[in-house]
């Protein structure tokens, strides 16, 4: 039970270097603020004894003075509990002002910059298998097919993000659907605006679509991460609100400093700034701005990569879980390993809560039972879909069997199983038309798979990205 206090000191550290003199003086002027009543009524009491006092020949106060002490004790409780208040709310207000106004948010920029290497994941682990007739597990560079689908997949999704259309007519236009992709990159790194995954999950209508047919949907069904999201959401705000304290606080200092008004956020947090040749014309201003950086990242994420990591999972982790159960519960090979990597592999180099790797056991296990009765039902009764022209068709239907659409699964599990009980067989003509529907519906049933497949790889990427910014700034 060692993990216990460790998890609690670990929170109780991470919080600490959340919590600015600022904050202290806020809360100090709030209580004082609040009990100002309490302090003049009890200063009335000690006047009511002081004028008594003096009715007895003692020393007390005067009715003059019995009247004055109390206004003025509460006047300044009031006045000083509400300065406390304010000017820290004003300070805060305006570094984070400076932030953003000194190009924070435009911090997306960089996050474009690293276009190449998002394409490249998207491919090895999603369009491949999408481009290319026969994706080996593994991409191989000396397989001609998948070089030359490669090639036209990156001209098309160069195409597509230079481009300005309407998402779902590019969609249309160049055969890929990369709207996940570009809501994700006008997010800011470390800048309030960052919250494109969370808001894709939540209302992204072809995802909650998929969490409706899963189960992953309402109260009940999001009960292990309801907790989980309210904290992340809590560390988000906490996080980006002191970052951008730190660099308002830093731009500023610098522009002081220097006597210009050219230094901004991004030539604190865009790795390799520090050596641009424009700063040149400022001496010293490297290592000031050196200087700078890892104290706004270090002050809140921590004194070294280690707990730089735990903290940022603090933001980013509950995304990732959620949107790796959404695809386990939807994604059939994604769970069996015929892409060539699988869940359990994705959560064991990233995972933050044991649960998640016992649920993914749990949902992979069952992934792998009964696909071999699909494969003897349809070869009896539906051959043609196993057939290679019908790939995508035969996903679709193990996309719909994984699920248990309409109990599919659970019908066709039964009929292949139990061959002593035919009465209590499902009627094979139910099943074969839940089975043609989803043939039928291939193409929705595919988009909605790269959809998942897509917003999953996403905080997959928004984790690493994050990982190497930090590292790159300030360890």
């Amino acid at each position: 039970m060692t993990w216990i206090p460790q998890t609690f000191r670990a929170l109780v550290r991470d919080l600490r270097r959340l919590v600015s003199p600022l904050d202290v003086m806020y809360h100090v002027g709030n209580m004082i603020y609040r009990r100002s009543l309490r302090y003049t009524l009890f200063v009335v009491g000690i006047s009511i004894l002081g004028v008594l006092a003096r009715s007895f020949s003692l020393p007390g106060l005067t009715i003059r003075q019995a009247l004055i002490l109390p206004l003025f004790i509460g006047g300044m409780a009031l006045v000083f509990g509400s300065m406390l208040k304010i000017i820290p709310g004003l300070i805060s207000s305006r570094l984070q002002t400076v932030a953003q106004a000194s190009d924070l948010n435009l911090m997306e920029d960089y996050r474009k910059t690293q276009v190449e290497g998002h394409l490249e994941a998207l491919w090895d682990r999603i369009f491949r298998f999408e481009c290319v007739d026969d994706p080996q597990s593994e991409p191989d560079e000396d397989d001609p097919a998948q070089m030359a689908a490669k090639t036209d997949y990156l001209a098309r999704a160069t195409e597509a993000l230079n481009s300005h259309f309407p998402q779902i007519r590019q969609m249309h236009l160049l055969g890929l659907d990369l709207r996940y992709l570009e809501d994700w990159r006008d997010g800011a790194y470390l800048d309030i605006s960052d919250t494109k995954l969370n808001e894709q999950f939540e209302g992204n209508s072809t995802l909650t679509t998929v969490r409706r047919e899963v189960g992953l949907w309402g109260a009940a069904g999001m009960r292990r991460f309801t907790l989980r999201k309210i904290s992340q959401n809590l560390w988000f705000r906490f996080i980006t609100r002191m970052i951008s304290m730190g660099v308002g606080a830093s731009v500023e200092r610098l522009n002081k400093r220097y006597d210009t008004d050219l230094f901004n956020s991004q030539a604190l947090l865009w790795p390799g700034e520090a050596d641009s040749p424009w700063l040149n014309n400022f001496p010293g201003a490297r290592d000031e701005v050196i200087q700078q950086r890892q104290k706004a990242i270090r002050s809140v994420f921590g004194p070294d990569i280690g707990t730089a990591g735990e903290v940022l999972d603090r933001m980013l982790y509950a995304d990732f879980a959620m949107a790796t159960e959404l695809r386990m519960r939807y994604d059939a090979e994604y769970c069996t390993g015929d892409l060539g990597y699988d869940a359990i592999s994705d959560l064991q180099s990233g995972c933050r809560e044991p649960r998640d790797i016992k649920e993914a056991q749990r949902l992979t296990a069952r992934a792998g039972k009964g696909r071999i009765a699909l494969k003897h039902f349809l070869s009896e009764h539906r051959p043609e879909l196993t057939e290679p022209i019908n790939d995508r068709k035969l996903r679709a239907v193990e996309t719909a069997f994984h699920i248990n659409k309409n109990g599919l699964r659970r019908g066709i599990i039964k009929r292949v199983t139990d061959k002593k009980h035919p009465e209590n067989h499902r009627p094979i003509e139910e099943l074969l038309t839940i089975i043609d529907t989803a043939a039928e519906k291939e193409k929705a049933i595919t988009r909605r798979l790269i959809a998942v497949r897509m917003h999953h790889e996403l905080t997959r990427l928004a984790r690493s990205g994050y990982y190497k910014l930090l590292a790159d700034l300030a360890y």
